[in-house]
């Protein structure tokens, strides 16, 4: 959401976003796969379920680069638990 501060000297703009609530142990924000390679970028010291996560999103990735005929490809999956944000999409449809 954008939101637009007027009755200043000068009129402000701010970018809002909702508040992602995480937890070192259970939850995190963790960045599952980035925009270069198609594999789990995870650490080592995550918990099991962040691992199990970022390989089924690697599944899931090639699964829709297959099934549209390599016309459309999603990448930068990041998030915490199960809330993902902020992928980027790539068409060729």
């Amino acid at each position: 959401m954008v939101a637009i501060i007027q009755g200043l000297p000068m009129e402000k703009a701010f970018l809002v976003e909702e508040w992602i609530e995480t937890d070192k142990d259970k939850c995190q924000y963790l960045k599952y796969i980035n925009n270069c390679f198609p594999t789990s970028t995870v650490p080592f010291s995550t918990p099991q379920k962040a691992y199990n996560i970022a390989y089924f999103l690697v599944f899931s990735q090639h699964l829709q680069w297959e099934k549209t005929k390599m016309g459309a490809f999603v990448s930068d999956y990041q998030g915490a638990g199960g809330l993902l944000t902020d992928p980027q999409i790539t068409a060729n449809l």
